[in-house]
C-alpha cells in the first residue's frame, strides 16, 4: 500500500465577502422528481407503508416503462434527468407535481439541453458553446465533451446527439407515476411545511456556513465566484443523503427532512438517527476510518488508498457515515475531503440513553 503522508489541508477562504442569497423551497415537486431517483426503499428513511407504496407503485408500472424508468432515473442514469431541478427554479409558480407536469410538456426538448448544459459546463464559455451545440455544431460538442466527467460521458454524448427520445421517453415515465405520487403528495406537503417551520430559529439565529452544514447534516459548502444563489429544498424521499444539483449560478440542496417533522411516531420505535448512527458504527471499516479522521481531516483518494477500498466503495461508507452525522464533507473545486463531527460521538450515548430510558 503505498504511504500516505499526514499533512494540514489547506483551505483558501479568500473572498469570501459575495456570499449569494440562501432561500428555503418547500414544494413537493423536488420530491416528485426524487421519489423517481430512490431505489425501491431499500436504503430511504421512509415510514414502513411509504417504502410498501414505493416498491408497490413501480411493480404496478408496466414492464417497459419500468425499464424506462431506470434508464431514466436510476443510479447511473444521465441526461435530461438532472435538467429537471432547472425547470422546477425557472418556474417558482410551479407549485406541485401536477404543475410541473404541465410545464414539461410546455418545454422543448432544445430547452432540456440548454438547462442541462448549464449545469455540466459551468465556464464563462458555456452559453456561446450551448448556442452552437443547439445549432449543430458538431466541433462545439467535441469541444463540451473534453469537460464531462469521465464517468458519464458516453450517456451524456448520447443524449446530446439526439435529445428528442430520450426527453420523449422521460416525459412518458413522469406521466405514467404523477397518478401514483398523487396519492401520498398531500401528506408529504405537511412534512415538508413542518421541516421548514422546525428551522425557522436556525434560519433566524445561525451564520450562512453553519445553517446550511446544520441542515444538511453535515455538508461544508465553500463559496464560488459565479454562485449567486443556494436554494435548500426539504425532501422526504431523499432521506437520508443530500441530493445536490447546480446550474450556472446557483446550487440546489435537496436535503432529508429531519425526523421530527415525519409526524407522531410509536414510543417503543428507535428514532431512525438513532438507527442511522448505530447502523454507521457497526461496520469495522467505517469505524477505522473515524479513527482516521479522529487525527486529521482526508481527501477521498487518500481514505481509499488507507483502507485498500476502490473510491466508489469509500464514497459509499463515507455518505453513510455523512447521513449519520459523524462526519462533515466539504467540496472545495475538484477536491473533496472529510472531517470528524466530534459533537455527534458525544450525541450519540445520550440519544440511546434517551430512547432506552
Amino acid at each position: 500500500m503505498p504511504a500516505v503522508t499526514p499533512r494540514p489541508i489547506v483551505r483558501d477562504f479568500g473572498g469570501l465577502q459575495g456570499r449569494p442569497e440562501v432561500t428555503f423551497d418547500p414544494r413537493t415537486v423536488f420530491d416528485f422528481v426524487i421519489s423517481l431517483n430512490v431505489a425501491a426503499g431499500e436504503e430511504a428513511d421512509l415510514l414502513p407503508e411509504d417504502a410498501a407504496w414505493l416498491r408497490r407503485a413501480r411493480e404496478t408500472l408496466p414492464a417497459g416503462l419500468q425499464r424506462d424508468l431506470d434508464k431514466c432515473f436510476g443510479e447511473t442514469s444521465m441526461g435530461a434527468f438532472h435538467a429537471l431541478p432547472s425547470v422546477v427554479l425557472a418556474r417558482p409558480d410551479v407549485e406541485d407535481a401536477e404543475g410541473f407536469m404541465a410545464a414539461m410538456q410546455e418545454l422543448q426538448p432544445d430547452g432540456l439541453v440548454r438547462l442541462l448544459l448549464a449545469d455540466l459546463l459551468r465556464q464563462a464559455d458555456a452559453d456561446e458553446m450551448t448556442d452552437r451545440i443547439l445549432a449543430g455544431d458538431s466541433d462545439a460538442l467535441d469541444e463540451a465533451k473534453v469537460r464531462f466527467d469521465e464517468f458519464n460521458k458516453g450517456e451524456i454524448m448520447t443524449f446530446l446527439r439526439d435529445p428528442v427520445p430520450a426527453v420523449a421517453r422521460m416525459v412518458t415515465v413522469l406521466e405514467a407515476w404523477l397518478p401514483s405520487y398523487q396519492q401520498i403528495e398531500p401528506r408529504v406537503r405537511e412534512m415538508l411545511d413542518r421541516d421548514i417551520a422546525g428551522r425557522r430559529q436556525d434560519r433566524e439565529s445561525l451564520a450562512q456556513d453553519a445553517l446550511l452544514e446544520k441542515t444538511t447534516g453535515g455538508i461544508r459548502w465553500l463559496p464560488e465566484p459565479r454562485v449567486r444563489r443556494i436554494v435548500m429544498a426539504p425532501s422526504y424521499f431523499a432521506r437520508p443523503y443530500n441530493y445536490i444539483y447546480q446550474g450556472s449560478d446557483w446550487r440546489l440542496f435537496a436535503y432529508p427532512v429531519a425526523d421530527t417533522a415525519i409526524g407522531p411516531t410509536d414510543a417503543g420505535v428507535p428514532p431512525q438517527a438513532v438507527v442511522r448512527l448505530y447502523r454507521a458504527l457497526g461496520d469495522v471499516t467505517r469505524m477505522r476510518t473515524l479513527k482516521l479522521l479522529a487525527d486529521r481531516d482526508y481527501y477521498l483518494t487518500e481514505l481509499a488508498q488507507h483502507l485498500e477500498l476502490s473510491k466508489p466503495t469509500m464514497k459509499h461508507h463515507l455518505a453513510l457515515l455523512r447521513a449519520a452525522g459523524l462526519v462533515t464533507v466539504t467540496e472545495e473545486g475538484s477536491l473533496t475531503y472529510y472531517s470528524l463531527r466530534r459533537e455527534r460521538l458525544e450525541e450519540a450515548g445520550v440519544e440511546l440513553r434517551r430512547f432506552i430510558g
